[in-house]
This record gives structure tokens, C-alpha cells and sequence, in this order.
């Protein structure tokens, strides 16, 4: 190693002492040592690979493999490699390489004492993916509890060597949304899909990986679950006796699904051969599909993974405004509208040029009916939705058919009439977002039982306010020409954040967490907050909800 390579040396004389030799540098310039990882008193020898730009984590395999992880371990890949840190859960410190590289020798020896002890590695993501061989992609648009029949749906990929398809419990609905990416379906090729489901987390074999031909794919799988490799054998065969040219498998473990086609071997040398069905099947290409979920379960759940989506909800959201634009997108995407559920659109009112400055919707939708347009704006971005628009009047249509009404109007005495149509024996939870002021705060109050305090019990008989937004007075600022055009000017960041509160809010409601009840967001760093979140008390003069 030159002497003037500083984090190099430091690199190297921080890993003599822990007994690792510098061994050279790899075809692509990485540095290589060799030494050991020491668990519970006993050293398992490693080599280790080290980038010198330390951009990248170090690379460390056990040679050999500890005979008792053999012939699978979780974390321990094809060659002994040791996965023991996902990628990007490590942020590499550049100016201090060698304590970077030893902080990693001790994750790794961490990580191997849990393995070998049998202890759980939940913090560790699972790694199967990184190392599953990807020669195609598959579009995987289905739920996890879908009992539906699948079917294959093969696209044309823009590199024709390698195959691109879409599985699916629902054709028309995968169809809509394949149009919209802009996917085109091959209709001249068709491919049969069948579906398996394991109990075994799929972890790579160590001597002998990825799988190339059924007979590989059959050892690996029986390694990790005879029952599993004997229905893949199954269907395998049964389809091969069909005479089909391939067949698409799509594995359910216990985490995701991974997926491959098998192509049947036919021919040799561009001949007809005489072999046995079962020979056919085990000298047959396996081919690895790089699995991309595209189901709505899974698009709503996957940043929330702790947390309830709404998904199954019947939702109706009044006022297509500036709040509830924004609103209705955020609702969509933690799954409003798929798995059984709704949302409801519902404005009488058209947008105007004036109002796309803070609007959800563009120009292309300029007078068109909010509710409409909204609807069909949203449809585009999710079109498995189901999205209901009502171009009619809050008070004039059917509220009952919704488990949550969310009022985005802003205007407050439709508020109040909205809390007394859904009051006593037609009561339904609604939930109120409004922005004060000139956009100083956004505010959100949830009615989830009719004992509870509504918008109404906000202030007192005189109108004074009870629960105060602001220390101080909120200002009063209009904006406009004349008085049929006067507004309240506030920016499209201020009814995001309203609509944003209005989205937490509704996710707590469906994880049954709807407490504090009341919510204020300060917006204007020139006020400070006048009363702290809470659960109001509901007024036994409120005209609204105890009338």
C-alpha cells in the first residue's frame, strides 16, 4: 500500500490491530485483507473488501461458511458473503474511513453472533432481493389476501431479450393502470401463471447459486421446504405436459413474493427430442423476474407499515377547494377508495382562473365542475380507485351512505349544518379542516361520537372563541377587486399543510387514535399557538349538535 495514501494506511493500521493482513488490491482498485470475526471467544475467519473511497459498505465473506449455517442462513449469501447491514441503513463517514471500516467489523460480528445463536435479525432487512438475479421484470398487482384466479399479461419491454410481463387478480383494472404508465400489452404472446405459497423465507444456497434449470431451482427449494418444492415440481410438470413453451411461477412467502418462468427445454440443436416429460422439466432455463408490486394494498401500506391505511373506508369529502384538492390526493394515496371502500367528491362550485394559483387541479381544468374535475384528475394517478364526484350541494344529497364526512369548505356555517344533519340517529363522525386568517394556522376538529364537541362548541353563545388559535387577535385581510371578488389571500403551501393535518387526522380516526381531538398547526412564526391540542368539551347550548 503507497505510503502516501493517507486513509489507506490509516485503513490498514486500524485493521492490524485487529489482526487483519493487507493482501493487495482487487481488479476494480477495492482494498483486500484478510483476518477474522470474533464471536463468544471464537474467530471466524473473513476476507474483507474495502472501497477506498469508502462510498461504499465494506464487503466481508466467511471462509469458510460455519458448518452448522450450511446449506442456508439467514444474512449469509452464495459465497459466504455476510449481509450485515441493508443498503443505505449505514451512512459512510468519508473523513474518517479506518473508524468507519471498524465500526462495521463490529456490526458484522453482531450480526453473526445473532445468526449463529438463533436470535431474530428483525432489524435487518430482509436481503434476498439484492441477490435474486433479475433477467425480466413482472409487474405484481395483486393483494395479499386475494383468493382470485391470476393471470399473466405480457407487455412489450423495450429490451426484447428480456421478458416483461404483469400478474393480476383483476385484468381491467391492471389494464387502466398499464395505460397509464404508459406499458403496451403484447397481444401475439401469452404465458400461463401459477401461484405457490411457502412457509420458508427464501435465502440463497450458498454453494451453488442462482438456480439455472428446474433441477437447481427444485435442490434450493427443497432445502428450504419439501412441501414447497413438491407443489413446484407439480405445477411445473403439469404444465409442461400442455405442450406451453414456458409457465410464469409466482412464490408467496411469508414477507413478499418473488417470481421466475420456466422455459421449457424442447429442442436440441433446433431438433425435436425424445426425452421424458420429467426430463424436459428438469433441464429446463429458469428465468429470475425482477418483482415490482404495483397493488393498491401494498402502494398505501408501504410507507406506513406500523399504521392502518384507509383502505375499505367509505369517505366523503365536502368542498373540492384549495384544501380539498390537496386532501383528496393525500386520502388516495393512504388508500381511499380501493379494497372495497370510497371516497366521495362532492362541490357544486367551478374552477375559475383565479383560483389554480393554490389549486390541486390546473388550467386544463378551468371551468369544469371541482368535484368532476377533481375526480378525474385523481383517477389518472390511481386509476384502481373508486372515486364518486357529486357536482350537487353538501346539503342536498345523501350523507348517510359514508362511515367519515370531512368538510373542506372553510366556510363555517355550512359546517355547522353539515354537525346537525349528522346528528343523533343519523349520526356519522365528520371531521372539520379549516386554515384561520390569512393563512397564520391550519386547525382540524374530529366529532368521532355523538357525545363528543363539535365545530360549533368551539366558542361560546357570544361567538367568542373558546379554544383561541393565536395569542392575540387572528387578522383580518381580504385581497381582490370589489366586493364580488374579495378573498382571503393565503399561499398553496397553506392549504397543503391544512390538508396534510386533515390526512393525519383521518388515519388516526381509522386506527381508532382520534385523540386530541382539536389540532392546531402554527404556519405564521409571528404567532404563537393560543390554546394547546385537545379533546373540547361539547356545550349543552350548542345549537348544532344538541339540537
Amino acid at each position: 500500500m503507497n505510503a502516501d495514501d493517507t486513509s489507506g494506511s490509516r485503513i490498514s493500521r486500524g485493521l492490524a490491530q485487529r489482526g487483519f493482513i493487507y493482501k493487495g488490491r482487487t481488479p476494480a482498485k477495492w482494498y483486500f485483507f484478510e483476518g477474522a470475526l470474533r464471536v463468544d471467544g471464537i474467530a471466524y475467519p473473513v476476507k474483507l473488501f474495502v472501497d477506498p473511497l469508502c462510498q461504499q459498505l465494506p464487503q466481508i465473506y466467511l471462509t469458510p461458511v460455519p458448518e452448522r449455517l450450511k446449506p442456508v442462513s439467514p444474512h449469509i449469501i452464495g459465497g459466504g458473503f455476510l449481509c450485515y447491514a441493508a443498503a443505505g441503513s449505514i451512512t459512510l463517514d468519508v473523513f474518517d474511513p479506518d473508524g468507519q471500516v471498524l465500526a462495521c467489523l463490529e456490526r458484522a460480528e453482531y450480526v453473526l453472533g445473532q445468526i449463529l445463536r438463533g436470535e431474530p435479525t428483525a432489524d435487518l432487512e430482509e436481503e434476498f432481493f439484492a441477490y435474486w438475479p433479475s433477467e425480466g421484470y413482472c409487474l405484481l398487482d395483486f393483494g395479499s389476501k386475494s383468493a382470485q384466479p391470476l393471470h399473466a399479461v405480457v407487455l412489450k419491454s423495450p429490451n426484447s431479450t428480456r421478458p416483461f410481463v404483469a400478474v393480476t387478480d383483476d385484468p381491467a383494472i391492471t389494464g387502466e393502470k398499464l395505460k397509464v404508465i404508459g406499458a403496451a400489452i403484447d397481444d401475439k404472446h401469452t404465458i400461463a401463471v401459477r401461484r405457490v405459497t411457502t412457509p420458508a423465507h427464501p435465502r440463497p444456497l450458498q454453494d451453488q447459486w442462482p438456480p439455472k434449470t428446474v433441477a437447481e431451482l427444485l435442490r434450493w427449494q427443497a432445502v428450504l421446504d419439501t412441501r414447497t418444492r413438491k407443489k413446484l415440481q407439480q405445477v411445473i410438470h403439469a404444465e409442461a405436459s400442455t405442450h406451453a413453451n414456458g409457465v410464469l411461477c409466482v412464490v408467496e412467502s411469508p414477507k413478499f413474493k418473488y417470481a421466475f418462468i420456466v422455459e421449457y427445454d424442447r429442442q436440441i440443436s433446433g431438433k425435436q427430442t425424445h426425452r421424458s416429460s420429467l426430463e424436459i422439466v428438469y433441464a429446463s432455463k429458469v428465468v429470475p423476474l425482477n418483482c415490482i408490486r404495483m397493488d393498491d394494498e401494498y402502494v398505501a401500506q408501504r410507507n406506513t407499515p406500523d399504521r392502518r391505511t384507509l383502505a375499505g373506508k367509505r369517505i366523503m369529502l365536502v368542498g373540492c377547494g384549495t384544501i380539498g384538492g390537496y386532501l383528496a390526493e393525500c386520502l388516495i394515496k393512504a388508500g381511499t377508495g380501493t379494497g372495497g371502500g370510497e371516497l366521495a367528491l362532492v362541490d357544486c362550485d367551478f374552477l375559475f382562473p383565479q383560483n389554480v394559483g393554490r389549486h390541486r387541479l390546473g388550467m386544463n381544468h378551468v371551468f369544469h365542475n371541482k368535484a368532476i374535475a377533481l375526480a378525474e384528475e385523481m383517477n389518472r394517478g390511481a386509476p384502481g380507485a373508486n372515486i364518486r364526484p357529486f357536482p350537487a350541494d353538501a346539503l342536498q344529497i345523501n350523507l348517510l351512505n359514508s362511515e367519515l364526512i370531512i368538510d373542506a369548505t372553510g366556510e363555517e356555517a355550512l359546517g355547522h349544518l353539515l354537525v346537525q344533519r349528522l346528528t343523533g340517529p343519523n349520526f356519522r363522525p365528520s371531521l372539520t379542516v379549516w386554515i384561520e386568517g390569512p393563512g397564520i394556522a391550519a386547525r382540524g376538529m374530529l366529532r368521532d361520537s355523538d357525545n363528543a364537541a363539535c365545530v360549533r362548541c368551539l366558542k361560546a353563545d357570544d361567538r367568542t372563541p373558546i379554544y383561541p388559535v393565536v395569542d392575540g387577535e387572528v387578522p383580518v385581510r381580504l385581497a381582490g377587486h370589489g366586493c364580488e371578488s374579495l378573498y382571503v389571500p393565503f399561499p398553496a403551501t397553506v392549504s397543503m399543510q391544512a390538508a396534510c393535518l386533515g390526512a393525519e387526522m383521518t388515519l388516526d380516526w381509522a386506527s381508532a387514535a382520534p385523540t386530541p381531538r382539536l389540532r392546531t398547526r402554527i404556519l405564521d412564526n409571528q404567532y404563537t399557538k393560543g390554546h394547546y391540542d385537545t379533546n373540547p368539551e361539547r356545550r349543552p347550548s350548542c345549537p348544532a349538535c344538541t339540537s
